[in-house]
């Protein structure tokens, strides 16, 4: 079949009724078609909007992250530095205890300290010692120093406070006629000092030490947390991202540099100011460089980092002249300051920031490539629409043709037998079914309608609960509720995990101390760290020893390796000690010194550990006061905050969202490949666990409604589902005991000799008819009885052979069907017959 014909000349009108002849596919594609592909081109507008703004946002916050990366590794560095001098300030001073101390930090760390430098009262307490690396530290003669124009005893700081240390702008140094390695030489390099005042046990002012942390070493550091991206420049050549240091007056000091070729390059700006026009070179630091003034958007940088802030600006085409005619295409450029304290207690100065230049092009290169997926997209899934729309309209209008055919036959012979339509479209196969059931309804209104109306009657009786809190309403995991006394938990659930002490959790069995447990560990600063959770009832005095404080190997005969405990564990996160109260008298002695001193001493071992664990405690009953003995100083440790979960009989208020938590929890249990949906609870079943005291409390009401749900045998849980005694925890009641809604008693008659599964010789042969047929209705099922039997008998058949497992009831109400059970061939079945299939056959 064409799906289009030749075009029809004529007038409009002639053009429209040519449209409308056509087939149900074609005009099915002519109009779905264009307005599909309205719709993709809108979608695929707003999604590459959306996905480019979401793409430059990810793109902006990696390049954030980064620059705010580098400048806290910078702090770091100056941090330590700044404890370093401190360190060394409080030791010995004199020149060779000074050269023994400076031999050990460069063992260490041999790039970071340049020189050292001592400015006493007197000049022969003076030096300045060079780590020259390779380990060696050499002395700068005096003559030498005092030469150097940005020697260590020049533009010295004034600051004589004790404890404080001044940092200097970053300087260019040059020493000459240093001895190294037997030889005379000039050496140079870049700086920044940090300087503290030397004051003698009496307070006295007695000098200055000067330490300098190498600008080379930052330069490396910046070079390794720099991106390694690399575009192509008009020449043809690689330009390798850059991002660069500049103080707080605006001057560039070091830009970053390829790391594998860092030893081999010196400090330079080249890269990163190339397209500027500006100054060169600063007192005391050549290479330094600062752009002009007409560089708004830089200048606009240089303030935010002043101010202690960081950011991104954009550079796009309208930033003409931001970044100069240089070899780097930026796209924009993210900034962090570096700032700096005088000691632990100051506030930080900012003395520069870091710079990164976004030149990836990776925003420009994603538009493009999504651009092209969206047209590739839109065609394929116009293609496809098309094949699809095709397809189904053609199933659909064969199947509608059958069905015009056969009301048509009907209607010419005024019959009113069910339609037999099979195979097409799943959805007019239901538009059959329901015309069946509507042939169904005009021949048995008359006779289903007392019927209908004692089942209604009934099931009034046995209506569900209808303002139940909707499941999505309802949290999947913790704490459960909505009353008073749950919110109040919460509420000190929260103020307890802002906190760092110890909690105790009191609480009946069952009342959720370990959700609660749980939860202050999630919302505390703690929650990256392990949670671990240890039964102090559920093990002897020596294993629970054992279990919480670990031992080293040797400490007794089976302790053939160490073993860390639970407190070690646990370090870092949360350790949970329940039914702590059950705890012998020697481990609550040593819990008690664990706590007191915060740290472990694991068996066998003749040392202490420090930890670093809070420590939760649970307890089914009153710690004091009782015949349990446990320690009153171990109490006062553990309860420094005290958490008391309510009872459910205390919170009946919360047991409607408790039975949808716990029947949606009971759902997902069920094994894979199991399906159905949630039941519903009766107004009797609700009202019965309301009026019950609940000992157990939610452990108990959980495993009642896991029960209630595994037995239910219909989509409502009702009142004798609810088996809250022990003795009702036995076996589903059989139907045959079960309440029903409308079952009509069987006829007053003798009844035949029955078979082994309960079925008569009339039931039997009946069952043979209904393996042909597949399904029948209550007044099918009357007419297939050669021998005529009534309504009541023939619903009486159907009951037992529900009762029998060989069939399952389908739909209510008029439109029941008794449809024949896992038929595996026309003479038998897949399972023996048992006395109640109904909850298999449902659940597939």
């Amino acid at each position: 079949m064409r799906i289009f014909g030749p075009v029809v000349g004529g007038s409009s009108l002639d053009t429209l009724s040519n449209i409308l002849n056509r087939s149900f596919v074609n005009r099915l594609l002519l109009m779905c078609l264009p307005l599909l592909a309205l719709v993709l081109t809108l979608l695929f507008c707003v999604a590459g909007r959306q996905t480019d703004r979401m793409v430059s946002g990810a793109i902006a916050t990696g390049f954030n992250l980064q620059a705010r990366t580098m400048g806290l590794a910078l702090e770091q560095v100056l941090q330590e530095s700044r404890n370093s001098l401190l360190v060394l300030a409080a030791g010995p001073l004199d020149q060779s205890s000074m050269v023994r101390r400076m031999k050990q930090r460069t063992r260490a760390d041999p790039n970071r300290f340049r020189e050292v430098a001592y400015l006493g009262l007197r000049q022969e307490d003076c030096y300045v010692l060079l780590n020259c690396g390779g380990g060696e530290v050499v002395a700068i003669p005096s003559d030498v120093a005092l030469g150097a124009p940005m020697g260590p005893f020049h533009n010295l700081s004034t600051m004589q406070q004790p404890g404080k240390v001044a940092i200097s702008q970053p300087l260019e140094v040059t020493y000459s006629l240093v001895p190294q390695e037997n030889q005379v030489s000039s050496t140079s390099f870049h700086v920044i000092r940090l300087s503290t005042p030397i004051h003698d046990a009496e307070g006295h002012y007695r000098g200055i030490l000067i330490l300098s942390v190498d600008m080379a070493m930052l330069r490396d550091l910046v070079s390794v947390y720099a991106p390694p991206i690399a575009q192509r420049t008009e020449e043809g050549r690689e330009a390798t991202a850059r991002c660069f240091f500049f103080d707080r007056d605006g001057w560039m000091l070091f830009q970053s540099e390829n790391p594998a070729t860092l030893r081999d390059v010196s400090i330079g700006l080249d890269a990163v100011r190339g397209g500027f026009r500006g100054d060169f070179g600063r007192s005391g630091y050549a290479q330094a460089f600062r752009p002009g003034s007409e560089y708004l958007r830089y200048w606009t940088m240089v303030a935010e980092v002043q101010s202690g802030r960081q950011g991104r600006i954009a550079v796009g085409s309208d930033a003409e002249g931001f970044w100069g005619d240089g070899p780097i295409h930026v796209e924009g450029v993210s900034y962090a300051p570096v700032a700096f304290a005088q000691d632990a207690e100051s506030t930080p100065a900012v003395i520069g920031g870091i710079a990164i230049l976004d030149a990836s092009l990776t925003a420009s290169r994603t538009e493009v490539q999504m651009l092209g997926l969206f047209v590739l997209g839109g065609l394929a899934g116009l293609l496809l629409a098309g094949a699809c729309l095709w397809w189904t309209g053609r199933r659909v209008d064969a199947q509608l043709l059958r069905i015009v055919a056969a009301l048509q036959e009907r209607q010419q012979r005024n019959g009113l037998e069910p339609l037999d339509v099979s195979g097409g479209v799943d959805g007019l196969g239901r538009l059959v079914v329901l015309v069946n059931a509507l042939l169904e309804r005009l021949r048995t209104v008359l006779e289903d309608r007392l019927s209908r109306e004692e089942m209604e009657s009934a099931q009034s009786l046995r209506e569900p609960v209808e303002d139940l809190p909707d499941p999505e309403d309802v949290p999947p995991t913790g704490l459960v509720g909505y009353s008073p006394a749950i919110l109040a938990l919460q509420e000190h659930i929260r103020k307890a995990a802002q906190s760092t002490a110890d909690v105790l959790v009191i609480g009946e069995t069952g009342t959720g101390k370990e959700l609660v447990s749980e939860a202050v560990h999630r919302l505390s600063q703690r929650s990256g760290g392990p949670f671990i959770t240890i039964n102090c009832g559920a093990l002897d005095e020596g294993l629970l020893m054992d279990t919480l404080f670990g031992h080293v190997k040797g400490a007794f005969t089976e302790a053939k390796n160490p073993r860390k405990g639970a407190f070690l564990a646990a370090e870092g996160g949360t350790l949970m000690l329940d039914e702590v109260g059950n705890a012998a008298p020697k481990v609550q002695q040593a819990l008690l010194r664990t706590l007191s001193t915060r740290r472990v001493k694991p068996l066998g071992a003749d040392y202490d550990v420090p930890f670093d664990t809070r420590i939760i405690a649970a307890t089914n009953a009153e710690l004091l006061g009782g015949s349990g003995g446990f320690r009153e100083d171990l109490y006062y440790r553990l309860a420094v905050i005290t958490l008391r979960t309510p009872p459910l009989r205390d919170r009946k208020e919360d047991i409607p969202a408790l039975l949808v938590h716990c029947l949606a929890e009971a759902l997902k249990s069920r094994m894979p490949g199991v399906r159905g949906a949630m039941p519903r609870i009766s107004r009797g079943a609700m009202e019965k666990l309301l009026a019950h005291d609940w000992p157990g409390n939610v452990r108990e009401f959980q495993n009642i409604l896991t029960s209630a749900f595994t037995f239910c045998e219909g989509e409502i849980i009702q009142a004798e589902d609810i088996r809250i005694d022990i003795g009702e925890q036995a076996a589903p009641v059989p139907e045959t005991e079960r309440p029903q809604a409308a079952a009509p008693p069987p006829p007053p008659r003798v009844q035949p000799e029955e078979s082994p599964d309960g079925l008569n010789a009339r039931q039997r042969a009946m069952l043979d008819k209904l393996r042909e047929r597949g399904s029948v209705s209550r007044q099918e099922y009357q007419d297939m009885a050669e021998s005529g039997i009534s309504m009541r008998t023939a619903q009486y058949d159907l009951q037992a052979l529900v009762r029998a497992g060989y069939v399952r009831k389908k739909g209510k109400g008029p439109a029941l069907r008794y449809v024949v059970v896992h038929r595996k061939s026309d003479d038998e079945y897949l399972y023996p017959p048992f006395p109640d299939r109904t909850l298999l056959a449902s659940t597939g």
